[in-house]
Formats: structure tokens, C-alpha cells, sequence
């Protein structure tokens, strides 16, 4: 970053991007144009997740939500909802400690100026991003002043069946408390925030191995960009060809199988200069 480069601020989903691959989490903040960018069915889920969350704040009657996009205006106004206590649930509240920003779904009063904490899930279980999530939010507004009584998860009731036109909100959700999972995960959490603001000061993106983590817990936006396709002379389609056989290959470097007519296969080529690979193929 230079001088007249503004601090940047991880926010809850960058936050979970790095948690998946702090290579993501560079490529995210520092060339986003190398993505596959929102397909339409990225559009239906959030739309999806809104439609939830409003659903959910039918259950804390006299809530008001923090309706900008800017942050340092909803810090501000949370703060002021936060100080009135008629107030008795804040929606989208906004948080900042030292580079670190969230909103939070709903955090509604309850006794001594404590607050619970209720983070709303379209899904229909706890998944294991959902524990990050909460405790992130719950590390911010712990150091933001907020006494938090309890951290919750709303997530659908599979089991709901409608009945009528409209939906009952209190049926709809089941409730997890999360609060002391979370305050276990906050040595943890820490350690992955100083992680994330190290590799986003550094001037390239890290180079790290690819893996199962490119598709869980989504699909990464960049798994194009670190998965090039495979060519259609790649080695790894040769009939019977087992993985371990595979791994020798690439090894020494072979890794088409293509035949011309004025070259021998380049697999046999290396088989005959090593003398190792006589049995790289699975025999049946």
C-alpha cells in the first residue's frame, strides 16, 4: 500500500473468505476483476437470506433497523440507538474496532445494559462457518464497548410445515446458543485476524496449494484462476492410469501424452531413460 492508499478494513464476509483461503481473501480485496464475479444463483440466495432476515425481525416487535450503506454513518447511528432504551432491538447494527467491521442481524436489550446477539441463517443447520461468523461479530462488539448477555444463531425449522398464507415467524426459526462456542473460538479468531491483515499487506497474493477447501464451504471465485483446465492430451486421462502412477509422471516432468508421428510417447520416452516406471499402470 502507499501513503495515499486508505487502511483497508476486513468486514465479516472477507473475514470468512480468508477462513476458507487467505489467497481468496488477497484476491478479494486487491483484484476482485480476476473473479467469476455474482452468478444469477448468488443473486437468488441473497435475495433469499434477506427475505429471512426481515422474516426474523418480525420476532422483536419495536426493533429499528440501520438503514445506510455507509459505514462510519452507521456506527454512528447505532451508537445512538444502542444509547436509547426504548429502544428494544437494533437491526443491521454496524460495529468497528481497530480495522474490523460487522453488522449484526439483530441484537436486542435485555437486562443491565446487556445485549443478545442473533445472527439469522437461511440455512436449515449450524455449519461450522456459521461458528466463525458469530464469534467474529461477538469479538468486534466486545471490543467496541458492547456487553453481550448471549450469541445466538436463528437458522429455518426443516421440520416447519405452512399452514395458511403466511408464515409464522416463531415456528419458522429454530434457536442455537453459540455464546460459549464462540467465546472459545475468540484466542483462535484472533490469531487468524493478525494472519489476514499480514497477508493483505503483502504485494502479491500468496501462493498456496490448491485443495478441497477451493469448493468448501462455496465455490471460490477465483477456482479458475488457480485450477487452469486440464488439456485434453493431459495424462491424467490414460485409461487405468492410477493416482500413483500419475504422481511419478508429473514427477519427471510428463505430463501430455500425446503421440506424433515423429516422436515417440513421452511417457514411454521416460520409462526407458528411469527404468522405474514399469509398473505405473494398473494391471487387471
Amino acid at each position: 500500500m502507499t501513503e495515499n492508499t486508505p487502511p483497508i478494513t476486513i468486514t465479516k464476509s472477507k473475514f470468512i473468505a480468508g477462513c476458507q483461503c487467505l489467497k481468496r481473501l488477497y484476491l478479494v480485496v486487491h483484484e476482485p476483476q480476476r473473479g467469476t464475479g455474482k452468478t444469477a444463483a448468488d443473486f437468488v440466495l441473497m435475495n433469499q437470506g434477506r427475505e429471512v432476515g426481515r422474516l426474523a425481525q418480525q420476532l422483536f416487535p419495536g426493533g429499528v433497523s440501520v438503514r445506510t450503506g455507509n459505514p462510519e454513518e452507521a456506527v454512528r447511528l447505532t451508537r445512538e440507538l444502542l444509547a436509547n432504551p426504548g429502544i428494544p432491538a437494533v437491526f443491521e447494527g454496524a460495529f468497528e474496532h481497530d480495522r474490523v467491521l460487522v453488522r449484526v442481524d439483530v441484537l436486542q436489550r435485555r437486562k443491565e445494559d446487556q445485549w443478545r446477539l442473533v445472527e439469522v441463517k437461511s440455512a436449515s443447520d449450524l455449519k461450522e462457518q456459521h461458528l466463525e461468523d458469530v464469534a467474529f461479530q461477538s469479538y468486534v462488539l466486545s471490543r467496541s464497548g458492547v456487553k453481550l448477555a448471549s450469541v445466538w444463531l436463528a437458522h429455518i425449522n426443516r421440520e416447519y410445515v405452512l399452514t395458511g398464507t403466511t408464515v409464522d415467524p416463531r415456528q419458522f426459526f429454530l434457536f442455537r446458543n453459540l455464546t460459549r462456542r464462540a467465546q472459545n473460538l475468540q484466542p483462535e479468531l484472533t490469531f487468524r485476524l493478525r494472519s489476514q491483515f499480514r497477508v493483505l499487506a503483502m504485494p502479491k497474493a500468496p501462493d498456496l496449494p490448491t485443495g478441497p477447501h477451493c469448493v468448501n464451504p462455496v465455490t471460490c471465485e477465483f477456482l479458475n484462476l488457480c485450477n487452469p483446465p486440464i488439456p485434453n492430451d493431459h495424462i491424467g486421462y490414460i485409461p487405468r492410469l492410477n493416482a500413483s502412477a500419475m504422481e511419478q509422471l508429473e514427477e519427471m516432468g510428463v505430463k501430455s501424452s500425446r503421440v506424433t508421428p515423429n516422436h515417440r510417447s513421452p511417457i514411454r520416452t521416460n520409462a526407458q531413460s528411469t527404468g522405474s516406471v514399469g509398473n505405473l499402470f494398473s494391471e487387471r
